[in-house]
């Protein structure tokens, strides 16, 4: 995932409690060439500095020199979902977050994060709907995932009532910086349109007699 071929690594340390299991330390070696897997450094100790480094950065109570980590999604994933005829009869509009359409029947995909996405990442999909329907999350690349996970993420039910007009469901999700996927929600919305009377302001001429006399010499 990130570019670098593996003949230009020299050496790989891991740190951690797992890296004291067998079976870890083989498949990380067998993903780097076969190249020897060094464990020198303090694994515990390793993994509570960074905490440490970590909160001290996200604190607002401490101040450290700039350490900028920058972490990114290294599988990507893909949703589908069925096509409506709703999304025909919704139109053109001006959509916040992106607009998934599809003809009805028709099972579309799209690419949703991409390799390199930068992880607590949270996006907006836009759908046109009569009732309810279902969303799907897969890897889309199975050649970047360990041998044996499974393509399928998760399938996730958007439950609506039946409704004779084209409505507009807004869909949240997000990348966690754990690198899970998850649809946080579904949200319902409904445009309205309304006049507003705008009164106009207007100055009372002074009524007779109220006018201030001027003082006398």
């Amino acid at each position: 995932a990130s570019g670098i071929p593996v003949e230009q690594i020299e050496f790989v340390e891991i740190v951690g409690g797992a890296s004291r299991v067998p079976w870890i330390k083989e498949m990380i070696s067998s993903a780097f060439g076969g190249k020897a897997i060094s464990t020198t450094m303090n694994a515990d100790e390793s993994v509570a500095r960074g905490c440490a480094l970590q909160a001290a950065i996200l604190s607002p109570l401490y101040k450290v020199r700039d350490f900028e980590i920058k972490e990114g999604l290294t599988v990507p994933i893909t949703i589908g979902w069925m096509g409506s005829a709703a999304d025909a009869e919704a139109g053109k509009g001006d959509d916040e977050g992106e607009r998934m359409t599809g003809s009805e029947g028709e099972y579309k995909t799209s690419l949703l994060f991409p390799v390199g996405t930068q992880l607590n990442t949270l996006k907006a999909l836009t759908f046109y709907r009569k009732g309810p329907f279902e969303i799907k999350a897969e890897y889309a690349d199975t050649s970047l995932l360990v041998p044996g996970t499974r393509k399928e993420l998760a399938s996730y039910k958007v439950d609506l009532p039946i409704f004779t007009e084209v409505k507009k469901v807004r869909v949240r999700a997000r990348l966690s910086l754990s690198s899970m996927f998850s649809i946080e929600g579904a949200q319902l919305l409904e445009d309205e349109e309304y006049e507003e009377t705008v009164k106009e302001k207007r100055e009372l001429p002074p009524e007779a007699g109220d006018a201030t006399q001027p003082a006398a010499a």
